[in-house]
């Protein structure tokens, strides 16, 4: 079977795309790559397809750039766009990411078979945000718009996952991919992807069928909580964890272990430096 990595953006021209595009290459992963785009112009789409990525598009301008509108944020849209891709063909792994701000390090699909390999009894992975819900301002206040005060109080001690990396195999991605949509329209707020995929995951069957990775485990890093110069300050006393760091031109663990994915570079404007020089 094959394996699949796939992204979702709006908006985004080819200096935004090219870094994650551009990672996902050199990574060495060897499986489907596909790129959901919605408002692209087409040099750009012509860009992202001269890289081997597959272009999934809805409509087009009379100039031939693609053009999408909704009513929906493209937090929450991506996931019912992923799901009804993952409905016609079956995978082995997949990986999916925010795009603007992400690069793969090292071929994801190699520690997956390491970590979830055939037989074994989980079937997703997450990664930690290395705060808890009560101590992160952003969240803590989407979690009470989505859910109102008392899903909020129950809730606020968990530790935060984050929404934009997910893997696992792919019939548990798809329905994964379905519940975060269908948990996510028809609420107070527009941006509820994040919330509703917490509150999903802390429940069964979720518990007994994932990997919850805190940020030292190597597989992915939020930097956006851990390493944020304008806000680490105030985050570092509630982290559960040692931050990342950056050696050369790599993000590692706070023990030297490089990470297979880098989430949020673009917060620490020092590591943007390198790390898009890197992958440009």
């Amino acid at each position: 079977m094959k394996d699949l990595i796939i992204g979702c953006s709006t908006n985004y021209d080819w200096s935004k795309l090219k870094y994650w595009v551009n990672s996902i290459n050199k990574s060495g992963f060897e499986g489907d790559k596909v790129l959901i785009l919605m408002n692209c112009d087409k040099d750009t789409v012509q860009q992202v397809s001269n890289a081997g990525f597959s272009v999934i598009a809805f409509q087009q301008d009379d100039n031939g750039n693609l053009v999408y509108q909704s009513q929906l944020m493209v937090h929450v849209e991506r996931f019912i766009h992923i799901y009804n891709t993952l409905k016609s063909q079956d995978y082995r792994y997949v990986i999916t990411t925010d795009v603007k701000d992400v690069i793969f390090q090292k071929n994801p699909v190699e520690w997956l078979e390491q970590h979830l390999p055939d037989g074994s009894s989980e079937d997703l992975v997450f990664s930690s945000e290395s705060i808890r819900y009560k101590d992160e301002p952003w969240g803590n206040q989407n979690l009470l718009e989505t859910f109102g005060p008392m899903i909020h109080d129950h809730f606020k001690n968990n530790v935060i996952f984050n929404v934009g990396v997910l893997a696992g195999r792919g019939y548990a991605m798809k329905s994964l991919a379905l519940n975060i949509f269908l948990s996510s329209i028809n609420r107070p707020i527009p941006i509820v992807d994040q919330s509703t995929f917490n509150v999903l995951i802390s429940q069964h069957p979720y518990l007994k069928s994932s990997m919850y990775m805190t940020s030292e485990d190597g597989w992915a890093c939020q930097l956006g909580t851990t390493a944020d110069p304008s806000k680490i300050e105030q985050f570092k006393p509630f982290l559960v964890e040692a931050s990342p760091k950056l050696e050369g031109d790599k993000v590692v663990t706070s023990e030297g272990k490089e990470y297979v994915i880098v989430h949020q570079y673009d917060r620490v404007p020092e590591w943007k430096k390198i790390i898009e020089a890197k992958y440009e």
